[in-house]
């Protein structure tokens, strides 16, 4: 279950329509303004953001495909990386891998979220 408490609500005019960012690790790495876009078909890792991981032990896999319809033009994919993505606090927090796909454009977020990470929670 996915709760948000009043504390989150701080600073929040209700009621609104504000898009759902969020911190998580991702790969042992906190991150923060991920956006949560459950309209998405896929899980992006912005390139800036890979490089500043320094994940160099774990190498982009290739992609052979262009992704439509994001950032509404044709975006040309870096790779794909598979990474652990550790969602909530203690006692309730849960790590599951989640498959990212690597782009190199400008983003005011670090990674975007689809359905496919968040199916697996």
């Amino acid at each position: 279950m996915i709760h948000f408490g009043p504390t989150y609500a701080q600073g929040v005019h209700l009621p609104h329509n504000h898009a759902l960012v969020i911190s998580a690790t991702v790969a042992y790495c906190d991150a923060q303004h991920i956006f949560v876009d459950s309209g998405s078909s896929v899980d992006v890792l912005f390139y800036k953001v890979y490089q500043q991981m320094e994940l160099g032990d774990i190498p982009l896999e290739p992609v052979d495909t262009s992704s439509y319809g994001f950032a509404t033009e044709v975006v040309h994919l870096l790779g794909q990386i598979l990474l652990p993505l550790l969602l909530g606090f203690e006692p309730t927090q849960k790590t599951k891998m989640a498959r990212f796909l690597v782009v190199d454009i400008p983003s005011a977020y670090n990674l975007n979220l689809g359905r496919p990470a968040l199916n697996t929670f």
